[in-house]
C-alpha cells in the first residue's frame, strides 16, 4: 500500500531513498538581488548636516581639509527662534555688510555624527573677538580630547570643559564623508547666496520680487 505525505507520496519525495530539492532552489545564487551600491549596512547616508556650535561634548577632525574659511551670514528671523546660516558667493564677498569671515570647522560627537561650526574672524581692519578667539582656541584642542564650549560671559568668551577620562573613545575620522559633501548637505543650493537674485539678499536689502518672478506664486 502506497503511504502519502500531504500532495507527495514517499517514493515522490524520496525516489530511491534518497532526497531530491525543489527545482527552484536549485541556483541559490540566482535568488538575490545584485547592485552596485555596496553594503546598505555599512554605507554612509548623508542627511541634513546641522550648521552651528556643537552643544555637547565634540572633536575636531584633525584633516585641515574638513577646515576652510568662507563668509557667512546668520540669519535671525523675527518669527522663528532657530539660526539660519548662508555661504555667501564669491561675487558677494565683502557687500553684506552683516557677514562675517569665518572657519568652518568639522567637528563629531561620540556617536561620529559631523557638524561645521562656523567660528568668526574679524573683518579685514576690524577687531578680535574674546568670544571668536576662546572659540578657535577650545576647536584646536578638541582635535587631541573631547572638550564641550561654555559661555561664560561676553567679557570671558567660551570656558573649556575636558571630559573625564574613558568619557569616549577617539572617533574614527575615516567614516567622515568627504568635506564638499558635508557642505552640500549642510547648506544645499538654498543656503549659499551667490547673486543679488536671492530672496535673503532681497529681504535685506529691501529689493521686491521681480515683476515676471511667478514661480514661488502657487495660484499663477
Amino acid at each position: 500500500m502506497e503511504m502519502t505525505t500531504g500532495r507527495r507520496t514517499t517514493e515522490e519525495a524520496k525516489p530511491n531513498g534518497s532526497y531530491v530539492p525543489p527545482a527552484d532552489v536549485a541556483d541559490i545564487a540566482g535568488l538575490y538581488i545584485h547592485c552596485e551600491q555596496g553594503d546598505p549596512l555599512t554605507a554612509v547616508t548623508l542627511h541634513k548636516i546641522p550648521v552651528g556650535k556643537p552643544r555637547d561634548f565634540f572633536r575636531t577632525v584633525p584633516d585641515p581639509s574638513y577646515r576652510q574659511r568662507v563668509e557667512i551670514y546668520c540669519h535671525k528671523s523675527e518669527n522663528t527662534i532657530d539660526e539660519q546660516f548662508y555661504i555667501i558667493g564669491p561675487t558677494l564677498r565683502g557687500q553684506i555688510e552683516e557677514a562675517q569671515p569665518c572657519l568652518l570647522v568639522t567637528v563629531v560627537d561620540r556617536l561620529g555624527n559631523p557638524r561645521l561650526w562656523p567660528i568668526k574672524f574679524p573683518k579685514d581692519g576690524g577687531k578680535d573677538n574674546v568670544a571668536w578667539q576662546t572659540a578657535r582656541i577650545i576647536a584646536r584642542n578638541a582635535i587631541t580630547g573631547w572638550v564641550r564650549a561654555v559661555w561664560s560671559g561676553s567679557g570671558v568668551g567660551y570656558a573649556e570643559r575636558k571630559a573625564e577620562p574613558g568619557y569616549a573613545s577617539d572617533p574614527d575620522f575615516g567614516r567622515v564623508p568627504p568635506f564638499d559633501d558635508l557642505v552640500k548637505s549642510a547648506f544645499g543650493a538654498h543656503n549659499v547666496i551667490r547673486d543679488r537674485s536671492h530672496p535673503i539678499y532681497r529681504d535685506l536689502f529691501g529689493i521686491g520680487q521681480p515683476a515676471d518672478d511667478t514661480a514661488a506664486d502657487p495660484l499663477l
